[in-house]
């Protein structure tokens, strides 16, 4: 069967649920920041929580309505909107931006992430900053063989018991785009179920590039949550923004 994965929050949360290290990294700059905070791909609000729980004036933004209106139940106290991070008006500006975990990596052509670029510095203060967190593409994950399908993780089923996720990739050059495909075994005799999604590979180059063009200013750059500088080595791309004064 099929997955449709941003019509199912108890999926999602069980996907994602390993991802707890980047946690500290926006509580750090939430505290740093001290004022409005906007998420953009919040999803079921994974990392809305924390930041919730610390009484910030936290606002979450994602493109399903299903997640939207999980996150409403679920954190009474945040705001949760449901919108387009390429192209929103909230009426409002922050002093905390953030897109976490990769999500970036859905808007697939250049002229999407400037749009979104824009976006955010129309809601960022003066004074505020813009994170984003993206992973540093791998050549031998994008260039294995596509036919092959290798261990991903292994995660709680929402109905329950142990599950392995597996996976095959196949990459195009030519748009920089892997596309993802996930089968997920409960170890019996049922269908696995499957899940595709695509993510655009960005170059710390190109991703530079971007950011510098769409008139923000990169005050650092970490290649981990520690706050290692970003270096050949570096497994993350984690950018600490302003706008250009």
């Amino acid at each position: 069967m099929k997955i449709q994965m941003y019509n199912n929050p108890s999926f999602y949360d069980a996907c994602t649920a390993h991802k707890i290290d980047d946690i500290p990294f926006y509580n750090h700059w939430a505290k740093e920041t001290n004022g409005a905070i906007l998420e953009l791909a919040c999803g079921t609000g994974r990392a809305a929580k924390p930041l919730i729980d610390e009484k910030y004036d936290y606002t979450g933004l994602d493109l399903s309505p299903v997640f939207i209106d999980h996150c409403k139940l679920k954190y009474p106290e945040g705001k949760f909107i449901v919108g387009d991070m390429r192209d929103f008006n909230l009426g409002q500006k922050f002093d905390l931006i953030f897109i976490p975990f990769n999500s970036f990596l859905h808007l697939y052509k250049e002229e999407e992430m400037t749009q979104c670029l824009k976006s955010i510095q129309n809601h960022l203060s003066d004074n505020g900053k813009f994170l984003l967190d993206i992973f540093v593409p791998d050549p031998e994950f994008l260039y294995r063989d596509p036919d092959k399908k290798y261990e991903e993780m292994t995660i709680i089923h929402p109905n329950g018991g142990e599950c392995t996720v597996w996976q095959k990739n196949q990459y195009k050059e030519e748009t920089e785009i892997n596309h993802i495909h996930w089968f997920f075994n409960r170890g019996n005799s049922k269908p696995m179920d499957e899940y595709d999604f695509d993510m655009r590979m960005i170059y710390p180059d190109t991703m530079d590039r971007v950011l510098s063009d769409s008139d923000f200013t990169i005050e650092e750059k970490w290649g981990d949550y520690d706050g290692e500088p970003f270096n050949e080595t570096s497994l993350l791309q984690l950018y600490i923004c302003s706008k250009r004064s």
